[in-house]
């Protein structure tokens, strides 16, 4: 019983060491966000991602939701897409995303909060 008392200290500094290590949202890092919802908006169809920790993924594209794996897999691939950085500028963004997939981007909204529970927001409507 002692041992599991012992090991607590050391899996909740683990715990602590992740929640607070630097913020970035690339595909593989995704467990170091609390939440992230990115929303584009091309020729009138919306198309959004979610993601909210610790393993809940939802895509949507028009009327269509898709969760799970194929929602997680969506959601790896806009993010190298887009990179996302705290410090990146919103039209960086546009520009990735008018190059990739959304030629006539209309829209975007991307909001993500990190484990320190900051929230960061790029809004861009052409």
């Amino acid at each position: 019983m002692k041992k599991k008392w012992c090991m607590l200290p050391i899996i909740l500094s683990l715990l602590l060491i992740v929640l607070v290590s630097p913020v970035s949202a690339s595909g593989t890092e995704l467990m170091t966000l609390f939440s992230i919802r990115i929303t584009v908006v091309e020729n009138g169809v919306e198309y959004e991602w979610e993601y909210d920790s610790p393993s809940q993924y939802e895509y949507e594209q028009g009327e269509r939701v898709i969760k799970g794996d194929e929602a997680k897999e969506k959601m790896e691939n806009i993010l190298r897409v887009l990179n996302l950085d705290e410090q990146e500028d919103v039209n960086h963004y546009v520009q990735r995303l008018k190059e990739s997939q959304f030629p006539e981007l209309d829209r975007i909204d991307i909001r993500f909060m990190n484990g320190e529970g900051k929230l960061y927001t790029w809004v861009w409507e052409s």
